[in-house]
C-alpha cells in the first residue's frame, strides 16, 4: 500500500520561470520526439523513445526543461514538437533555434537584456545575487545559474570562450535575434503549459495551465502508478502556488511512502 503526504516545506517559490537543467536536456526531448517519427508521442512512448523511466524524477525533470525552452508542447495528453522543436533537431537550423530557445526562457531574456553591452556580475556570487534580485529563489539560485552558465555557452552567447558578457551570437544561419518577437513567459519546472484539446469544453473561470494538467490525466480504469500520481499531485501543487495568492510562507510538497505496516 501506498501512502501519499501533504507536506509544508520552507521553500521559498521563485518568481521568474527557468529550467532547473541545461539546454541540452531539452534537445534530448526532441531528439526522443524525433526518434519517434516526429508525431505525438505518449509518456510511455517517449520515455521509451529516451531510454528513460517514464516515472522518474530525472524524466519529469527533462519535459520541464523542454517545455521552457520552448521545443516541445503538451496537447490532449501527448508530447509533441514545436516548430521551435523541429528546428532544433535540424543540423541546418540548429544553430539558429538553439539562440532562440535561450531567450525564450524568461530568466535569460531578462538577464541579456539587463546587461546587453555589459559585462556580468562576477561569479558565482554577483551573478546569483543578481538572479536573485529577478525572482528567483536565494535556494534555487547555483542551480539556476548553472543551468544559465551550461546553457549560454552551448547556444553560442559566449563566443571565443569569454564569459563575462552574453553576446548575441552572429554569423551563417543566425537571425538578428533582438528584432524577433521572443516570449518570456514559459513555464518553470513544476509548472507545464499544457494545451487544452481544441475538443476539450473548458470549465469557466479554471486557468489554461490546471485545464492542461486535467487533459494530461489518464483515461479512467488504465493503469498509473503511485509514483505517477504523485508526480502529477506535486505538479498541480507548485501550479496553485503560482496562479492563487497566499499570506502563508513555504509551499506544498507531495509524497509517498511504502506501507510498512507487514
Amino acid at each position: 500500500m501506498i501512502e501519499m503526504k501533504v507536506i509544508q516545506t520552507n521553500r521559498e517559490a521563485s518568481k521568474i520561470a527557468f529550467p532547473y537543467t541545461d539546454i541540452s536536456d531539452a534537445i534530448a526531448v526532441a531528439d526522443g520526439l524525433m526518434k519517434g517519427g516526429g508525431m505525438p508521442l505518449g509518456r510511455d512512448q517517449l520515455a521509451s523513445a529516451m531510454n528513460a523511466a517514464a516515472g522518474s524524477g530525472s524524466f519529469n525533470v527533462k519535459l520541464g526543461t523542454a517545455r521552457a525552452f520552448g521545443v516541445m508542447e503538451t496537447v490532449a495528453g501527448k508530447y509533441q514538437l514545436t516548430p521551435l522543436g523541429f528546428e532544433i533537431v535540424d543540423p541546418a537550423r540548429q544553430r539558429d533555434a538553439m539562440a532562440r530557445a535561450f531567450l525564450s526562457v524568461e530568466l535569460y531574456k531578462k538577464t541579456f537584456d539587463e546587461f546587453k553591452g555589459k559585462q556580468l556580475p562576477p561569479r558565482p556570487h554577483g551573478l546569483e545575487a543578481a538572479f536573485v534580485n529577478f525572482g528567483v529563489s536565494p535556494k534555487q539560485k547555483e542551480k539556476a545559474r548553472t543551468a544559465f552558465d551550461k546553457s549560454a555557452r552551448a547556444a553560442g552567447f559566449f563566443p571565443n570562450g569569454n564569459e563575462d558578457r552574453l553576446v548575441e551570437p552572429f554569423g551563417p544561419g543566425v537571425v538578428h535575434l533582438t528584432a524577433l518577437d521572443v516570449s518570456t513567459s514559459p513555464p518553470q519546472i513544476g509548472e507545464p503549459e499544457l494545451k487544452v484539446h481544441p475538443s476539450a469544453s473548458p470549465a469557466p473561470g479554471l486557468h489554461r495551465s490546471i485545464l492542461g494538467m486535467l487533459d494530461e490525466l489518464p483515461a479512467p480504469k488504465s493503469q498509473w502508478s503511485k509514483v505517477e500520481q504523485a508526480d502529477w499531485l506535486e505538479a498541480v501543487a507548485t501550479l496553485f502556488q503560482v496562479i492563487y495568492k497566499s499570506e502563508d510562507k513555504g509551499d506544498i510538497k507531495v509524497q509517498y511512502q511504502p506501507d510498512s505496516r507487514g
